[in-house]
């Protein structure tokens, strides 16, 4: 099995998604509850105790994570979904893509490296405050703990396109996060894997799901006369863009990091929560006992983009 991870040649990667921005302004999921502590913080003043007393306060361990895992069915995928609160967050959110060392000080290698400061993979934190050096952002996640963010995957929230109402899902693909909302109110997030550079390609734009399987088998990729591989039973496939859909990928746990032919692989548990959001919609674009969806332009919206990029983004290594 490949592993994708960050890799060095992020610094090209950086000048394609400088040109391939789609025209829209992004933002971090942004606190709407008051003024934090954290927000002193600097490169020149990388801690205070007002923040450390906030941040042992408010913990990301306090939102509700509405996916569990499932042996019989989930495979080798974790869930990372994250119910998003409808007066906001009071944070941005992060996922950790592998366990690694936090640093006292952004910008610096940790001073050592016991067990006692690795933060584990797909660890859901709040990113405290956020500090730029060299292009790279650093996550300020605990007292005293900064992590680079060439281990995270910060959820990032566009702005809705006045084209889009209703019940939509924003697929980002620098930070390989999903967003679902309804109009303006996000109401869950998870990790993805898009198209890796080169193996395949997540096209960007605004579709409408059109099918939907719940149950179905992937022969690929596309173009091959002869598949290159043959995937049973795969659930919960949602199709948005001709052959491509976001579906649940039982076969790996690199979320966080793209590496399918163009599909959108989802944790296994959280594709379900999304095929029973996008089912209560179903008086307006079904009925439907088959394939296709009867009335595809009344479907939730997905939205594909890729945010503003800084520092390593997520590539191959073989």
């Amino acid at each position: 099995m490949n592993i994708f991870k960050r890799g060095m040649w992020g610094i090209l990667a950086l000048a394609v998604a400088a040109i391939l921005l789609a025209p829209l302004g992004h933002a971090r999921a942004q606190s709407t509850q008051g003024a934090s502590a954290c927000a002193v913080i600097s490169l020149e003043q990388p801690r205070t105790a007002e923040c450390d007393a906030e941040m042992l306060r408010y913990s990301a361990s306090e939102l509700v994570r509405p996916t569990t895992y499932n042996p019989e069915t989930d495979g080798e995928s974790r869930p990372r979904g994250v119910a998003l609160p409808p007066d906001g967050l009071r944070y941005p959110l992060g996922w950790m893509l592998k366990a690694w060392y936090y640093s006292d000080a952004p910008g610096q290698p940790p001073p050592d490296y016991p067990k006692e400061r690795v933060i584990q993979k797909a660890t859901l934190m709040y990113l405290y405050a956020t500090v730029n050096v060299n292009g790279m952002d650093w996550h300020l996640v605990g007292p005293g703990q900064w992590m680079t963010g060439e281990f995270v995957a910060a959820m990032r929230i566009p702005e809705r396109p006045a084209t889009i109402s209703g019940r939509w899902i924003a697929l980002d693909l620098t930070e390989q996060t999903l967003v679902a909302a309804v109009d303006d109110t996000p109401v869950f997030a998870t990790l993805i894997s898009g198209g890796w550079y080169g193996y395949g390609f997540t096209e960007e734009g605004q579709f409408n799901i059109y099918a939907r399987a719940i149950r179905t088998t992937f022969r690929g990729p596309p173009w091959a006369e002869v598949p290159e591989y043959v995937l049973e039973r795969v659930p919960f496939a949602q199709f948005f863009d001709g052959n491509f859909a976001f579906h649940g990928a039982y076969w790996h746990n690199w979320f966080g990091f793209p590496r399918s032919h163009g599909c959108v692989n989802v944790p296994v548990a959280d594709a379900a929560w999304l095929w029973d959001w996008v089912n209560e919609t179903e008086a307006e674009w079904g009925p439907t006992d088959g394939f296709r969806l009867p009335h595809p332009d009344k479907a939730p919206f997905v939205f594909v983009y890729r945010s503003p990029a800084t520092g390593i983004t997520p590539g191959f290594t073989g």
